[in-house]
């Protein structure tokens, strides 16, 4: 088969027919469903397609650091292929163990986070790769919202595509496959905090999939991809967001990558470089209608300072000294309640993100959560409970997300903004809480997991409804979703916390 003249559907990463498992399959096995579209199906002619994609790298760039994740594309190989092999070629020599895989799915829409795994095996002509089962059940445990949904993977190609160069330059590796469905914000978070729960150690790379803008003019389509790249390689993911959903940027994979390098930062990343760019009218000579692909790279550097301050050690609270807050004055506390409302009134008005130029201390990475009030009632509360982003840009993105992503309530209009109330609490890092005796009602925020239930309520709300230590246990498990005592239970992990808390 001749794969330079694949139809132009298969460039993008949508299939319009339908492939199934053989019936004869194993349930445990994954079989190919793009082997003969998306690359060949014959193991030898596979073999050279993709040796020939890593041959033709450049000389390999420096990356003065722990790789922690890449962004590959994932269209048909003879398309995307030289694009993804820069990625991959950086992974060659480097003993990696374990690749979580994250991409969008395209035919069968869901809402949530499908892992295909544990205990099934992913098949291809060059063989197979087994998924790590323990990581895939950690994933499926943090969340209800995470969960194992054959549909989503057994025609899906996101993923797929992306084995057989792993299979090549890496030996004795193990998966865990995750596709998003509908890629809301909230699905967004929810993924980058569950990969970040995992601590994945250095012997664990994480891939996020997509490709860029589809079937535009080249000429129209490379600067939408090149502003994209620009917010990569500047880790600016709100704007990123904001771009994402307004349309400026287009990526079918653009939550997966979203969650991916969220969980990359608040792990210790702190350098993204783009490895190429290329779209398919490079190899089809048509450029009237293209799709975009880039590869790039997100690692940790080599330098003595860390990115964010560690969760504090556990001792006794005697003579204990809590973690460092942001010291914030009152200037800077008044520039991120401005930042919040100027965000959200261009937001709401539907004109985009504004510039800000944040003072030095807003433009170190933290934690915040924004909450909304109306008429003294709440109206909206999301945050990040690790620092993901510059300070600045959580309390931006955190104020959008409240205001239009809280199940709880419907959208702020911009009509209704003016009586909103604006409050921000600038969260420590979490402290393992080893006797319930530790924690101060009055200073303490509160987080809770049981399986995958989590709850989180922050320090200010026990003192504005009264309770004692007990009952902010209890609430924060209802919170969970638990039992009001399941923070006795033996299997409960629960979590302290400091804010700097201020308001309108």
């Amino acid at each position: 088969m001749d794969y330079m003249k694949i139809k132009p559907f298969l460039i993008c990463a949508a299939v319009f027919f339908l492939f199934g498992y053989p019936a004869t399959s194993s349930a445990a096995i994954r079989e190919p469903a793009v082997a003969g579209t998306f690359y060949p199906a014959d193991s030898l002619e596979l073999t050279t397609v993709v040796q020939s994609h890593l041959a033709g790298v450049a000389p390999e760039i420096e990356i003065d650091g722990q790789i922690l994740a890449l962004v590959v594309p994932h269209a048909g190989l003879v398309y995307s292929g030289p694009v993804a092999a820069c990625a991959y070629k950086l992974l060659e020599g480097k003993d990696i163990k374990r690749v979580i895989l994250c991409g969008p799915t395209h035919q069968y829409r869901f809402q949530g986070i499908s892992v295909f795994g544990p205990f099934i095996t992913w098949k291809t002509p060059l063989g197979q790769v087994k998924c790590d089962n323990d990581y895939c059940d950690r994933l499926i445990r943090y969340n209800k919202n995470i969960e194992v949904i054959r549909q989503a993977h057994q025609t899906e190609h996101s993923l797929e595509v992306q084995l057989p160069y792993l299979q090549t330059v890496l030996n004795d590796f193990q998966i865990v496959p995750v596709a998003m469905g509908i890629q809301d914000n909230v699905t967004i978070e929810i993924l980058a905090e569950a990969l970040t729960s995992l601590k994945p150690d250095p012997g664990t790379v994480m891939i996020a999939s997509t490709d860029w803008q589809h079937y535009r003019p080249a000429s129209e389509g490379s600067p939408m991809d090149s502003l994209g790249m620009a917010c990569l390689e500047n880790m600016d993911m709100a704007r990123l967001q904001e771009y994402l959903n307004s349309g400026r940027v287009e990526m079918c994979g653009g939550g997966p990558v979203m969650s991916v390098i969220k969980a990359a930062l608040a792990l210790g990343a702190d350098k993204v470089k783009i490895l190429k760019y290329a779209d398919s009218g490079e190899q089809s000579g048509d450029k009237s209608s293209v799709v975009g692909y880039a590869a790039a790279v997100i690692y940790k550097s080599q330098k003595d300072a860390p990115l964010s301050k560690p969760a504090a050690a556990p001792v006794p609270l005697e003579g204990k000294k809590l973690p460092d807050l942001f010291e914030l004055n009152g200037s800077e506390k008044r520039e991120l309640l401005k930042i919040a409302r100027k965000t959200l009134e261009s937001y709401l008005a539907g004109t985009g993100l504004p510039d800000f130029e944040a003072s030095e201390s807003l433009q170190k990475f933290g934690a915040a959560f924004v909450t909304l009030k109306k008429d003294g009632g709440l109206r909206g509360c999301i945050g990040h409970t690790s620092a993901v982003a510059p300070l600045y840009q959580t309390v931006a993105e955190c104020a959008i997300q409240a205001a239009t992503e809280d199940p709880r309530f419907p959208a702020v209009t911009l009509d209704e903004l003016s009586g909103i109330k604006i409050e921000i609490s600038v969260l420590s890092p979490m402290q393992p809480v080893q006797d319930l005796n530790e924690i101060l009602v009055g200073r303490d925020g509160l987080m809770i997991f049981k399986g995958r239930h989590r709850g989180l309520l922050l320090p200010q709300v026990a003192g504005e409804n009264g309770w004692d230590r007990e009952e902010f246990l209890a609430q924060t498990c209802l919170k969970a979703q638990l039992d009001r005592q399941s923070y006795l239970a033996p299997d409960v992990v629960i979590y302290k916390f400091q804010a700097v808390i201020f308001r309108e």
